[in-house]
């Protein structure tokens, strides 16, 4: 659906018109060999009315359309708590709306079975608790979902909590984990993936041990114990480039609300 808007948004590129704080005046031939800049951070409070511009669109609309239309990413809307909100459509006919960032993120994750099998029920759904409100920041699985599906492949949520514990037991956290979790600056978290490549460190391809005993596997998941340590130390070198969701709440408080404060 975004796409049908885009589209529309084209047509919108012979005007000039308010982009942030600055003027975008281009053509279409521009647009496609333009850099795209940094995504844009707007009040959420200044665009939550439904009210049309001239030209038929709400005001989230319209900023949303522009940065997609110059070959951006659309900006993400900051609320009064500090954090961030991805601009979604719905669809025609209905009215476009705001989804806490790390609420539509996690929900992907959730979604995947892979990913849940490797990860405790009682941590699931919250691989993003501590990310810092702060765009263009990816939040990186130290160990990747993907290198230890082989291992799990054809166990019941019982024999893969075995397999969970033994990686625990060792030191390392896998799955949704929130401690499998490193919030990365993209440059950074492509930087990293390129230190694995160069290693050969965590790769996807393993041949599947469905039917394999649980003794057997973990003589692979040894190996992986390895690699995975090999992983922290690549991790350790990158430095988180912000401060977390509640440190972020905390300063907030300090500034607004100095009574209720939370102080170290």
């Amino acid at each position: 659906m975004a796409g049908h808007f885009v589209k529309k948004g084209a047509k919108l590129l012979k005007h000039a018109f308010k982009n942030g704080d600055e003027v975008v005046q281009s053509t279409a031939k521009k647009v496609a060999k333009s850099t795209p800049k940094p995504t844009r951070v707007l009040p959420k409070k200044d665009h939550q009315s439904n009210k049309l511009n001239k030209y038929g669109y709400n005001s989230r609309d319209w900023e949303a359309l522009s940065d997609l239309s110059a070959g951006n990413q659309k900006p993400q809307f900051r609320g009064d708590d500090g954090r961030l909100n991805y601009h979604q459509f719905n669809g025609k006919g209905k009215e476009s709306s705001f989804r806490d960032l790390n609420d539509k993120q996690q929900e992907v994750l959730n979604r995947d079975q892979k990913g849940k099998l490797q990860t405790k029920r009682e941590v699931r759904g919250s691989f993003l608790e501590d990310k810092p409100q702060v765009v263009d920041v990816d939040s990186h699985h130290i160990t990747p979902v993907k290198s230890l599906a082989f291992l799990f492949d054809g166990l019941d949520e019982f024999e893969a909590r075995k397999l969970i514990n033994y990686f625990e037991k060792k030191g390392v956290y896998i799955g949704n984990d929130p401690r499998n979790a490193k919030h990365l600056s993209q440059p950074d978290h492509t930087s990293v993936h390129n230190e694995y490549v160069k290693r050969s460190l965590l790769k996807y391809n393993h041949a599947s041990l469905e039917g394999m005993s649980m003794k057997d596997r973990l003589k692979f998941a040894k190996v992986m114990v390895d690699e995975i340590k090999q992983a922290n130390e690549i991790v350790a070198k990158y430095n988180s480039p912000a401060m977390t969701a509640k440190e972020f709440a905390e300063s907030v408080d300090r500034v607004t609300r100095p009574e209720l404060a939370g102080y170290e």
